[in-house]
């Protein structure tokens, strides 16, 4: 697990080194960095694969024979390396160290452009070819490792995270208004946009390919099949199979030098991954529960307590449990937002959670993906409803089975339109007329030209499943899940130098659980239906049937307490003013409302605050990052550690060495 960063057309390892330093919480073990005629390549490094071999970036092997170099660094793991290892060998290739790395460059030299087929696991790589002089990017099939990018001044720069762009000479810090637009309704600004402009994301599942000083394509590799299955399985026959295939992806990811840990919310789908790991490991594992602080809490959260305790019993864990707590959250939500780089109003408490975790194992399995995958949130459950209702309009009947919502007709049938995108639409945060409200007149007019209602109806083009729960799955396992949930668990969980590895977006797993009809993920009351029967016998059933309490922040309490101070002073006019964009009369009737007791504006308030903040960090500069956060760190060389220079025939090798009194910065 790493933080990369580089440049294509160019030989530059000075800035590539001052973008590194800036990763440093991604990778506090190590920083390394090539350079040749047209690139530069540099990875931190956090340890976890081949502890003294693997430093990155590395070589294959085509050097040896006169050809060339492939270099490689990837920010992520290579759950099948030693497989694919093994089989190159037997084609004559030779490796040098242990290191999953390496064999991602000799499965380029041995398959091309098409290597991503041969990986799996959650990565972003970086590849450049000396002899073709052409670099790729590519990054994971679900999306679970980020990857940035922008052309600036006829060279292509990437990195693991946008604050390590920013450091590029002459890159120009401007909000992308596009981005600012869709980000107020979804909570997360959509890829391949960034809030920067000029800055972009590359999407899950593509390569990019740098050639003859510009961008030749950008291409998707994979793409998950949401048609469902030929036959009529039953449940039961459905879930024997998602069980192997779980068990199959759990031990993939049991594979490393370092100790691992796993987080057991209570839930079915952490306590699934955790007792799949403790059949699977050989030895006793160690788990870790995290619960509230009692005046900062949810309902439900006793239960979890009460779930994981018994799992822990039940296959002899060493049991950690540590109380969270949140009485900093003011001084927290810059070191937050600067972890994402970008206004982020969705779910932070992945920050909290890594910081206690980190303290004991640099690698966790967690259960993420499993509400994309089987169906949970909201709009998952409502999907059917609004179908059935829409059905008896056309046939002029009752609705015959509202599932979650028999006793909230009135709800679905307000949100019932024939165009899928139209209704998911109204679950939005802010719609586009409020929106509109809320921009001042100097901006108006160039919001006008940007439509998230548009952006999602093409979300909807082109799906491949049929059924309407499976429908609103594919969408936002294509959108809302790499976007907004596995950019929280990534840049929350790196922050503290946590990799975060989850067996539910295993490839083999997502292939086989999105051809799934939806009858079988969301019925009547149950949610996750064919997971749940999967986890018969390998859990509790009090962590089964009980209800769903997902690991969220009291935000709507906070808001009517203590937060609503601090969102108050910092949505003040003359702090809005600087940047210009909203009304200040609009947003101070929205907070007004939202005091009076219309609590389902908090997400809109928390979304405008966010923003602020972020906006007071990044372009105002204003706003400091606490101190011993190392996203806020721009060490000097003298205080960082050494630099080192060695010429490796035509390529500049600097290899970073951390001062001992630097290794802490990253948390």
């Amino acid at each position: 697990m790493c933080g990369i960063a580089g440049v294509f057309g160019a030989r530059a390892p000075q800035v590539v080194e001052r973008m590194l330093r800036v990763l440093a919480h991604r990778g506090p073990d190590d920083q390394h960095l090539v350079a040749g005629e047209g690139y530069t390549l540099g990875a931190r490094r956090l340890s976890i694969i081949d502890l003294e071999g693997g430093r990155q970036p590395l070589p294959g092997s085509q050097a040896a024979q006169g050809s060339g170099r492939v270099w490689v660094a990837q920010n992520g793991e290579f759950y099948s390396f030693r497989e694919r290892r093994e089989e190159l060998r037997r084609r004559g290739h030779h490796f040098q160290t242990r290191c999953d790395t390496e064999v991602i460059a000799h499965l380029y030299e041995e398959h091309g452009q098409d290597f991503p087929r041969w990986i799996e696991g959650m990565f972003a790589i970086s590849l450049w070819d000396e002899r073709r002089r052409e670099g790729c990017l590519v990054r994971d099939r679900a999306g679970k490792k980020p990857l940035y990018y922008t052309v600036h001044e006829g060279a292509l720069w990437y990195a693991s995270e946008i604050k390590a762009l920013l450091q590029v000479p002459g890159i120009r810090r401007e909000v992308n208004l596009e981005a600012l637009h869709h980000y107020l309704s979804y909570k997360n600004v959509p890829s391949p946009l960034t809030i920067f402009e000029g800055i972009h994301m590359l999407p899950p599942a593509h390569m990019l390919v740098w050639q003859d000083g510009r961008i030749s394509r950008i291409q998707r590799y994979w793409r998950l099949d949401w048609t469902p299955l030929e036959g009529d399985p039953t449940e039961e026959e459905l879930a024997q199979e998602l069980a192997r295939l779980l068990k199959q992806a759990v031990r993939r990811r049991l594979v490393s030098d370092v100790p691992i840990g796993f987080f057991l919310s209570g839930g079915v789908d952490s306590s699934l991954s955790t007792a799949l790991a403790a059949q699977e490991a050989g030895g006793r594992i160690r788990t870790f529960t995290l619960t509230y602080d009692q005046d900062s809490t949810t309902p439900g959260k006793e239960l979890d307590l009460k779930c994981a305790r018994e799992i822990a019993r039940q296959y002899g864990t060493e049991h950690l449990e540590e109380r969270i707590d949140f009485s900093r959250f003011t001084e927290d939500l810059p070191a937050i937002l600067s972890h994402f780089d970008e206004p982020f109003g969705g779910v932070v408490s992945t920050y909290f959670l890594s910081r206690l975790i980190s303290k004991h194992v640099k690698v966790a399995l967690s259960g993420d993906g499993a509400d994309e995958l089987f169906g949970s949130y909201l709009s998952h459950r409502v999907a059917g409803p609004v179908a059935e209702v829409l059905a008896a309009r056309r046939e002029g009947r009752e609705p015959r089975d509202l599932g979650h919502f028999a006793g909230q007709r009135d709800f679905v049938e307000n949100l019932a339109e024939e165009e899928e995108y139209a209704w998911r639409c109204k679950l939005l945060v802010f719609g586009e007329e409020e929106k509109a409200a809320l921009y001042s007149s100097d901006f108006r007019a160039r919001f006008a030209a940007c439509s998230t209602r548009e952006h999602l109806r093409q979300a909807f083009q082109g799906l491949s499943a049929q059924d309407p729960t499976n429908r609103i799955l594919e969408v936002e396992f294509a959108t809302q899940l790499p976007d907004q949930v596995l950019a929280f668990v990534d840049r929350l969980s790196m922050a503290h130098s946590l990799e975060i590895r989850t067996g539910f977006l295993d490839t083999d797993v997502m292939e086989f659980a999105a051809r799934i009809p939806g009858r079988f993920k969301i019925h009547g009351q149950e949610v996750k239906s064919v997971l749940k029967r999967a986890a018969r016998g390998h859990i509790p059933d009090i962590a089964i049937d009980r209800p769903k309490e997902g690991f969220v922040m009291p935000v709507n309490q906070w808001l009517n307490t203590w937060l609503f101070d601090y969102a108050s002073r910092a949505l003040a006019p003359e702090r809005l003013a600087v940047h210009g964009f909203f009304d200040p009369q609009a947003v101070g009737d929205l907070m007004a409302r939202f005091r009076a007791g219309q609590t389902n504006l908090a997400n809109r308030v928390l979304n405008l605050l966010c923003f602020q903040v972020w906006h007071e960090i990044y372009l105002e500069q204003r706003l400091s990052v606490p101190l011993g956060d190392a996203a806020g760190l721009l060490a000097s060389e003298s205080s960082a550690g050494s630099l080192r220079t060695v010429e490796v025939g035509s390529v500049r090798v600097q290899a970073f060495q951390p001062a001992a009194e630097s290794v802490g910065l990253a948390g």
